[in-house]
């Protein structure tokens, strides 16, 4: 009787530590957390958003954010923040912004001097993540879009 007491009361014990533990993991993916471009690298140091927008299903969204750089050093920190590397000849951009509901009058950019994306993307040869990040870059307007999501 001592010993079923003893289990009983290690189970409950054991039951409410695990339910205490969990109860700080979120119901949505923690992909969202400083997911959006805007969080990651606020406005400043050269930096300037101009547009932003979130295709939110539930599970991970979509991020899409247009921005003004003032020089080059600007673009490359966010080229660095980012971990983006220029898109290699003949290669297509992993994109998911054709699932996008609505069209964006500000996307796609109108001209594009230069394309980065992330190469680590499992949507790339060797790469191993279920990720993509892509910028787009108008050089002569000093203007980008960068595209952030997981899948």
């Amino acid at each position: 009787m001592l010993l079923r007491r003893t289990f009983t009361a290690i189970t409950f014990a054991a039951s409410l530590a695990v339910l205490i533990a969990c109860s700080g993991i979120p119901l949505l993916s923690p992909n969202r957390e400083g997911m959006a471009p805007w969080d990651k690298l606020p406005d400043g140091n050269g930096i300037a958003w101009i547009h932003q927008y979130t295709h939110d299903p539930g599970i991970d969204p979509l991020y899409l954010a247009c921005f003004q750089y003032e020089n080059d050093a600007a673009l490359q920190r966010v080229v660095d923040t980012f971990t983006l590397e220029p898109l290699p000849d003949e290669t297509d951009v992993a994109t998911f912004t054709d699932t996008m509901p609505d069209p964006i009058d500000w996307f796609p950019l109108d001209h594009v001097t230069a394309t980065y994306v992330f190469g680590g993307s499992s949507a790339y040869p060797g790469g191993d993540r279920e990720y993509v990040a892509n910028l787009w870059v108008d050089s002569t307007k000093h203007i980008a879009i960068i595209e952030r999501t997981w899948w």
